[in-house]
């Protein structure tokens, strides 16, 4: 994943890049009540001699760990409540409103994935951090 973004500070061969965030809606952002207009994102980032303070420079992730957040982040939810909906519905069998109380199940399974995914990401950032990489200077 590439990410253009500025060069905010440098300390040594450390230096802070502020990474704007981008919007899917467009550049008219005087005309929007989102909350898309955050400054950014501050990244620590190893970089060469020839990169000074004010440089725009183009960041990369490493595919694969972004890839297993990915997934993480958005099948593990869903297969929680899938599972939960169909385990509520064929075990209760002869509950007139079964449609409902599994339909209530699986969203209350959002809550608890939730705290999973809470405790997931912080052992993850520990153990496997994600590292991003100065591709070039633009």
């Amino acid at each position: 994943m590439d990410q253009v973004g500025k060069v905010k500070n440098i300390d040594g061969n450390m230096a802070t890049i502020l990474v704007k965030r981008v919007s899917a809606c467009g550049d008219s952002c005087a005309s929007c009540s989102a909350a898309c207009k955050q400054k950014g994102i501050e990244v620590d980032v190893e970089v060469s001699n020839d990169i000074k303070v004010g440089d725009y420079v183009e960041i990369n992730t490493e595919n694969e760990i972004m890839l297993k957040h990915i997934l993480m982040l958005y099948g593990m939810p869903l297969i929680i409540l899938l599972g939960t909906i169909f385990i509520v519905y064929y075990l209760l069998d002869n509950v007139s409103n079964r449609d409902a109380i599994s339909a209530i199940c699986g969203l209350a399974s959002l809550i608890v994935s939730f705290f999973i995914l809470k405790k997931y990401d912080k052992r993850e950032m520990e153990v496997n951090p994600i590292k991003y990489t100065v591709a070039k200077k633009l």
